[in-house]
């Protein structure tokens, strides 16, 4: 039977500095499966719920950033996300951030990662098997000049500016306004220089309707002081 979610991670980086390395993210995506014929149908049925992925870290690796979710402590080196839900062909995101320490150059094992979820209609429990994820380590200086995955760098800027949104909302008092409105407006800023290097919409629409918001955000809050 085909698995409920599929999952596949994207490394930012896949060679990193031997002397170590920070910021160094991972793009973890899952899309919801169509099992059958009738799920083809009907595509926003919940195909797993109760998501969660656990983490082990080996011993170079430190967590120092997470982004779409909530990460938690776990036993040992690890760390839990509990990532709800997911809908047939639906696509989700999280991105953790990492600081790598110094290493001999080679391949070496970085984490590993097992997905759990209940599967409807009957609420079984499945586990996919356990995913290894390794990075090179290497001298080359060339590490220093070479990019980020774009994919990475676009779904990170994503998910920060949703984190954003999210936290906004949550201050709204008025003394808090100016400092929130500025930091989404650099946001969606950053979002515009990004699309414009890579020609890419979604950040562009994404840009524009932050700046919507912000505008009718301005205008509601002008309109409150006026009438004082």
């Amino acid at each position: 039977m085909q698995a409920s979610i599929q999952p596949m991670f994207t490394w930012s980086q896949e060679r990193i500095f031997a002397g170590g390395a920070r910021n160094i993210v991972l793009l973890i995506e899952w899309k919801g499966g169509l099992q059958s014929e009738e799920n083809r149908k009907r595509r926003h049925k919940v195909v797993a719920r109760e998501i969660e992925l656990r983490v082990w870290l080996e011993g170079h690796v430190t967590v120092t950033g997470c982004y779409g979710c909530i990460a938690e402590a776990g036993e040992g080196r690890s760390i839990l996300l509990k990532l709800g839900k997911i809908l047939s062909g639906a696509r989700r995101y999280v991105a953790l951030e990492f600081a790598m320490a110094a290493k001999p150059a080679g391949i070496h094992e970085a984490l590993w990662l097992q997905w759990q979820y209940k599967q409807p209609p009957v609420e079984r429990i499945r586990e996919l098997p356990l995913k290894k994820l390794g990075l090179e380590y290497t001298h080359h200086t060339d590490v220093f000049t070479a990019g980020c995955c774009f994919y990475v760098e676009k779904h990170l800027e994503l998910l920060k500016m949703q984190k954003m949104l999210e936290e906004a909302a949550e201050q709204r008092a008025e003394s808090q306004i100016g400092t929130v409105s500025e930091n989404l407006r650099r946001q969606a800023d950053k979002l515009l220089l990004l699309a414009a290097r890579s020609g890419d919409m979604q950040l562009v629409k994404e840009a524009e309707s932050v700046y919507k918001q912000l505008d009718v955000a301005g205008q509601m809050w002008w309109r409150t002081t006026a009438t004082r």
